[in-house]
This record gives C-alpha cells, sequence and structure tokens, in this order.
C-alpha cells in the first residue's frame, strides 16, 4: 500500500474518508501459527494549520483462522512448504488473492525465532502474501507487540499504577511494562507451556534446552521416553510462577533469574520503584487461565504440553500479591498484527541528512528511554545507559544480520532541558555506540528540534567517519516502521510512519 503525499488547504478541521484497505497479521510461535484478516477504512486529517495525516476510523475483523501447529523438521528448522500451504489455504478461506492483500505484518515469535531459516522464511511469506512489514520478532519486540494487541497499552491510558502484560506462550514469557499509554520496559523468560511437551499417556514427549538446563540445575528429574511424575511437574510450574512472579512484581534482580534471556530493558532499581498494579496474561498460557484447572497428568497433557498446569499455577502464585490478575482479552491471538498502516509526515529544515543515503525503507523504530527520575538528562552516566539500552535493544531486533547491514531508528523522547552540553553527551554516546556495533549508518528521530546540531555534533567528534539521518517533527512509537524518501523542493524529507495496528475495543 503506498499513499501519495499531497499538501492541500481546507478550511476547519476534520477527518476526510479516504478508502478501504485489506491487512494480515501472521504470527509464527512456538507452537501454533495464527492468521488474522482485517478491512480497515482509512481517513485523512486535514486543517489549515496541519500538513496532512492518515489514520484508521474503522477496523473490522474479517476473517480468523483456527490455530494451527507450527511446522517444524526435526528442531532447527521451520517447514517452509507445510506453512506454505497452511497459509494458502487460509487466504482460500478468506476469499482472498495475496494481491488483494493492501499491507499487514508476518512476526516470527518464541523458540521459532531463532530457528535456523526463521530469517529467509520471513523474505519469503512477504514476498509471496503481500505488501508486508516484515519483522522477526525478538523477546523485547514481542512483549510490546502482544501487550498493545491485548490492549494493556490502551487501559494503560486510564489505570493507576503500572500495567504488566506477560505474553507466555509455546517457548517464552515476554513482558512488557505500560504506564500512561507508553510502554517503560521489557523484561523476557525462558518459561512456556510447550518447553515440556507430553504425549496423551503422560509420557514425557519433549524437553526444550532450556527446560533442560534448569532442570538439570534444579535437581529436579523428568526424561524424555518417561512417565512424567505429576509431583514433579507441579513443582516444576510453582517454581517457575515464583521466579516469574518473584521479578516482575517483587522487583527481583533480573540478572539474578536463571529463566530471564536476552537484552533486559528493566534495571532492577528501576523495577522496585515501579508500583504493578495489574498483572494481564496472554498468549496461550492466559488463554488457559480461563479453563479448569488440570487435576492429574491425563488432564494436564490434553494439549500436549504443562501449558494447562502453568497457567493455573501462576494463577494460584499471583494470590498471594496485591495485584489484579486477569487472562487478556483475546489471549491467545494478541500478538497477531492487525495491519502497517502508513501515516505521512514532513520533517523540515532542521534536518542532518545526506540525499545521497535516501531512500531508506522498512526501518524500525526502536524507542529511547530516558531515566524515569531524570527526564532532563542531566546526569552522564544516565544518558550513557539510556542510549547504550536502545542500540542493544535495535541490535537484537537484527539477529543474525551482519552489523554493517543493520539498520534502525532511534526515537529520542523530548529532553525538558536540552543545553549544548547536554547534546554533546547524546553525540558522544550515539557515536560510541555506533561505533561498538559497527553501523554503516546511524538513524535518529529527535522530538525536539534538534536534528542538525545532533547531526553535526556527530559529524564533528566521528571526524565524518559516520554516516548518520537526523530527523524531527515526526512522531513516532516504539514498534513503527518509517520510510525515509528523498528530499521535497529542497527542503522537506517525506516520511512514512508505519504503525501496527490493533483492535482498539480490548
Amino acid at each position: 500500500m503506498a499513499f501519495i503525499l499531497a499538501l492541500q488547504q481546507a478550511g476547519g478541521n476534520g477527518i476526510e474518508p479516504k478508502r478501504e484497505i485489506t491487512s494480515v497479521g501472521i504470527d509464527i510461535g512456538t507452537s501454533t501459527t495464527k492468521i488474522v484478516f482485517s478491512r480497515l477504512t482509512v481517513g485523512r486529517r486535514y486543517g489549515l494549520s496541519m500538513l496532512p495525516q492518515y489514520q484508521i476510523t474503522e477496523r473490522n475483523i474479517i476473517y480468523e483462522s483456527p490455530m494451527h501447529l507450527t511446522p517444524l523438521i526435526g528442531e532447527s528448522q521451520i517447514d517452509l512448504p507445510a506453512l506454505q500451504q497452511i497459509l494458502s489455504a487460509e487466504y482460500h478461506s478468506a476469499a482472498l488473492k495475496p494481491e488483494e492483500v493492501d499491507t499487514g505484518a508476518v512476526i516470527i515469535t518464541g523458540e521459532t525465532a531463532v530457528r535456523s531459516n526463521a530469517d529467509s522464511i520471513l523474505h519469503q511469506l512477504a514476498g509471496e502474501s503481500g505488501e508486508f512489514v516484515v519483522a522477526q520478532a525478538g523477546g523485547d519486540l514481542e512483549a510490546v507487540l502482544a501487550g498493545k494487541g491485548a490492549g494493556a497499552e490502551a487501559h494503560s491510558q486510564r489505570a493507576a499504577g503500572t500495567i504488566v502484560n506477560v505474553d507466555i506462550g509455546g517457548g517464552t514469557a515476554n513482558a512488557a511494562y505500560f504506564n500512561s499509554g507508553s510502554c517503560i520496559g521489557t523484561l523476557n523468560f525462558h518459561i512456556g507451556g510447550r518447553l515440556i511437551m507430553l504425549d496423551k499417556a503422560g509420557t514425557v514427549a519433549k524437553i526444550y534446552p532450556a527446560a533442560r538446563q534448569w532442570l538439570n540445575r534444579e535437581g529436579l528429574w523428568l526424561q524424555e521416553g518417561e512417565q512424567a511424575d505429576w509431583p514433579v511437574l507441579q513443582e516444576v510450574t510453582r517454581r517457575w510462577s515464583e521466579l516469574l512472579l518473584e521479578v516482575l512484581l517483587k522487583g527481583s534482580d533480573p540478572q539474578a533469574c536463571p529463566l530471564i534471556y536476552g537484552h533486559q530493558d528493566l534495571p532492577a532499581a528501576f523495577a522496585k520503584e515501579t508500583t504493578v498494579t495489574e498483572l494481564w496474561i496472554s498468549g496461550g498460557v492466559g488463554a488457559l487461565m480461563e479453563q479448569a484447572a488440570p487435576r492429574n497428568i491425563a488432564e494436564t497433557a490434553r494439549y500436549g504440553d504443562i501449558g494447562p498446569l502453568l497457567a493455573h499455577a501462576i494463577k494460584k502464585t499471583a494470590g498471594h500479591y496485591p495485584v489484579k490478575l486477569q487472562a487478556a482479552p483475546g489471549a491467545q491471538r494478541a500478538t497477531v498484527i492487525g495491519a502497517g498502516v502508513h501515516t505521512l509526515q514532513l520533517s523540515g529544515s532542521t534536518v542532518y541528512a545526506d540525499p545521497n543515503l535516501l531512500p531508506l525503507r522498512n526501518i524500525p523504530v526502536i524507542e529511547l528511554v530516558w531515566p524515569v527520575q531524570a527526564q532532563d538528562v542531566e546526569q552522564p552516566d544516565e544518558v550513557l545507559a539510556s542510549i547504550q539500552a536502545a542500540f542493544a535493544a535495535g541490535a537484537i531486533r537484527h539477529g543474525s544480520i551482519e552489523p554493517e547491514a543493520m539498520q534502525f531508528a532511534i526515537a529520542i523522547p523530548e529532553i525538558t532541558h536540552c543545553s549544548y552540553a547536554v547534546l554533546r553527551r547524546i553525540a558522544e554516546a550515539v557515536t560510541g555506540c555506533s561505533r561498538k556495533y559497527k553501523l554503516k549508518l546511524c538513524i535518529l528521530i529527535c522530538e525536539n528540534d534538534i536534528a542538525k546540531a545532533l547531526g553535526n555534533c556527530i559529524y564533528l567528534l566521528s571526524q565524518g567517519r559516520q554516516a548518520c539521518v537526523c530527523l524531527d517533527q515526526i512522531t513516532v512509537a516504539h514498534g513503527d516502521y518509517i520510510d525515509i524518501g528523498i528530499p521535497a523542493d529542497g527542503n522537506y524529507i517525506p516520511v512514512a510512519v508505519k504503525t501496527l495496528v490493533f483492535n482498539s475495543t480490548n
């Protein structure tokens, strides 16, 4: 889908109906693959005092697929032909052809994201299924997308305190903290219902490596091919629940948790200062919380894993904390993306960009989070830590991609008092991180009007060796994607901001 940028003047302000578009969201997870088709009504907001922008005025789901088991070949690869058959059948059931799909997203989540052929499959599916925003979700992105899709982000705008949404699927538990409509941190755990798989008789069919390592460390005996011991399964899920909630709700040091993985975007000191008032559980485990608790191995194994037992262990453990617990609305489909919707904006004359570096397409946005108690950014150490965390998150998003090929944009939020000293600290930290990750191109989106000054400072500090694009007057959020065009009229750079759209009724 592509909208043509048109500057028009019209009397008054309002939303002018534009068109309907068809979107698809595909989530290829550890256990299941899900597809959702939606019809979006896109309107253009216009007025004398603003540039035309596009927004969703209505969203209707027109088809939801059943849950399919994600097809795998052994333990290391996704079965692409089998996956293609699933998607082809669902397009047929929805009475849609790929060329009739305007936009959307395909996401690989959980343990499936680390399969050896995950990246190549994403790009192949993109070419076969419509015009997608394509993202291989790391745990942090998956946590944010699930929290948005479950409605936790929107709910936090009107709720007191902090809302934590934990998306627990087959292989991972990805937590996102939301406060006042913004994601303020993420954490990721090797906790999931399918890490220990059972057959209908209760025999252990498979134990994933992350679970095996933990079981060995804890001295708990489960062996593939042998009958599972009911008390041991209860003990496993009890301990997993306690480890999870100790970190999320009590502020225990994430680095001390043996099941934590990946880059952690929530320092222990921050967690201790945060009051969590509501805990939402999405994903397959969240959906299982609404079913009756299993009473034996046979009832636990009804889906071929320990998901039902884990769901109710979390439910029981949460009873010891002063927090409201709930299964997220539409829990099992929280990470299925509605659409990538394009909003057109212009970055003005204060930009820093070499036109030879443009255009750029499908650049993921990583939102930098300043310290909660230091939004005036006066402390050098805090500036450096925040920028390092954002660059690390961007690098993780790209997985196994070579450093020189990595492209992501860092969104720098408003700074209350942006003196030259503060701007230079930012430039020093950005230059150091770009050098550390061997970035061929550094892309920055500034909320303050500092793009040209910041770009010049980076140029001087790097002695002209670090290619950089700095834009301002652009509104973006974590999880967005941007297209950056060539300068228009020699002064303005058109930017298409593509935001993933979720149900607004949750």
